[in-house]
């Protein structure tokens, strides 16, 4: 009798759920053209401003740093007391960039990045191109070993100035 019972029920879910799915999916259907074209628009207005901000800040320089535990202080209270007034410190909290109103513009740039190789990042604008380098590698080595800074401070500064990449 219970299995009786249970043959019933599962039956008696089915034919709730089955038709409610079809009715939603019969209704949502005729919108999805149109949140397609909204999703293009979109984009595509956020690539004009994208590019617009790119043409704003020719000549932008820029150090990210994350907030990982075992560099944060290190990165905040050794590294960007040292950088040029002109280089714009760019703070990454998990997902979110910390820059005003143009986090959305940094947050791309950031995601564009190629050669993921780890934080910090320098970066550049130059011509409406961003340019990259990850000193992540230097940068913990010198964290860990207590070594000078100098050598990455005139790395930094070589990006900024020359943007050989």
């Amino acid at each position: 009798m219970r299995q009786l019972w249970r043959k019933l029920s599962d039956n008696a879910a089915l034919l709730v759920i089955v038709p409610v799915v079809l009715l939603f999916a019969i209704v949502i259907i005729p919108f999805i053209p149109f949140l397609l074209l909204h999703s293009y628009f979109n984009d595509k207005q956020f690539e004009k401003e994208y590019t617009s901000f790119l043409a704003r800040m020719n000549g932008a320089c820029f150090f990210c740093y994350n907030s990982r535990k075992s560099s944060v202080e290190f990165a905040r209270d050794v590294i960007v007391p040292e950088l040029g007034p002109a280089v714009h410190v760019v703070f990454v909290n998990g997902k979110r960039v910390d820059f005003g109103d143009d986090s959305k513009f940094i947050s791309t740039m950031l995601y564009r990045i190629e050669a993921r190789k780890g934080f910090p990042y320098l970066l550049k604008i130059e011509g409406r191109k961003v340019h990259d380098l990850s000193v992540n590698n230097q940068f913990y080595s010198i964290m860990i070993g207590r070594k000078s800074i100098a050598p990455l401070l005139q790395r930094i500064n070589s990006f900024f100035e020359n943007t050989a990449n």
